[in-house]
């Protein structure tokens, strides 16, 4: 199986491919999403196949993928000044162990203005194995995640580009109307 499809895939939503080997294919792009408090992400996509996904392979790629990513994405603007990353690992394996399809589908740990999630599909199942439910530390982020990590799993298979974020787009506006009313009130006197 070759990441063809991976790859073609990353580049239709704006990605640049910036490593490929045979096995495995390193992609970036930078997105402003406007409904998501008028934040930039910055992703670094990981694609690796292998034979069999196990804890230690996801721990042992963990250290050195984060490394590999904030390299990979310097930028002059600190995580956090309307600016986060999203480190994205997908694993295409013939056979992913209970024990890491636990550690896909877990919530990540929590860190300020950075995301990092690995994700699996199982090649003797056809199961795509990541966090489907929304933590609270994050949330307007995950539904364009979990858009991304399918898109990469399963490419072809969904429909259309970049989901709006619905909770992070609620929120801009309460922020910006907030925003709004209280310079009203300022300069109103």
């Amino acid at each position: 199986m070759s990441l063809d499809a991976q790859s073609r895939g990353l580049e239709q939503l704006g990605f640049k491919i910036v490593d490929r080997g045979e096995d495995s294919l390193v992609a970036t792009a930078k997105k402003f999403h406007w409904d998501c408090m008028l934040t930039s992400m910055s992703y670094v996509v990981f694609v690796r196949k292998v034979a069999e996904l196990t804890p230690a392979m996801i721990d042992g790629d963990r250290e050195g993928l984060q490394q590999r990513a904030s390299k990979i994405d310097p930028s002059l603007l600190p995580r956090g000044f309307q600016k986060g990353t999203s480190v994205i690992v997908a694993y295409l394996a013939d056979r992913v162990s209970p024990e890491a399809r636990a550690i896909c589908e877990s919530k990540p740990k929590v860190r300020f203005a950075y995301f990092y999630l690995p994700a699996a599909r199982d090649g003797g199942t056809g199961l795509l194995h990541f966090l489907r439910e929304t933590p609270m530390w994050g949330a307007i982020y995950f539904s364009k995640l979990r858009f991304l990590i399918q898109s990469v799993l399963a490419p072809g298979e969904g429909a259309g580009g970049w989901p709006v974020s619905i909770g992070g787009l609620l929120l801009t506006i309460f922020v910006f109307a907030t925003l709004a009313l209280n310079l009203a009130r300022i300069f109103g006197r």
